[in-house]
């Protein structure tokens, strides 16, 4: 997914934004947030089970955090 300057989303269709927005919304607070500190790179303080959820629910469906959590498996290797 790629977003451009003024915010407009391009290469996806809407179905699949609403299911990313849908299984996002379903990580509930605490785990987004766990997820703004691996964009952060605040690795030591993600909880490792909510990684696992992060992978349940959104792994496969953007680049950007397919590559966080990569980075986190580097990181904690």
């Amino acid at each position: 997914m790629l977003i451009n300057a003024n915010q407009e989303f391009y290469e996806t269709d809407s179905f699949e934004l609403i299911r990313f927005a849908k299984a996002y919304r379903d990580l509930g607070d605490a785990v987004t947030e766990q997820l703004d500190d691996l964009f952060d790179n605040r690795f030591d303080e993600v909880n490792p089970n909510a990684i696992a959820l992060i992978r349940e629910h959104l792994g496969g469906k953007n680049e950007e955090i397919d590559a966080v959590l990569e980075d986190y498996e580097e990181h904690r290797s």
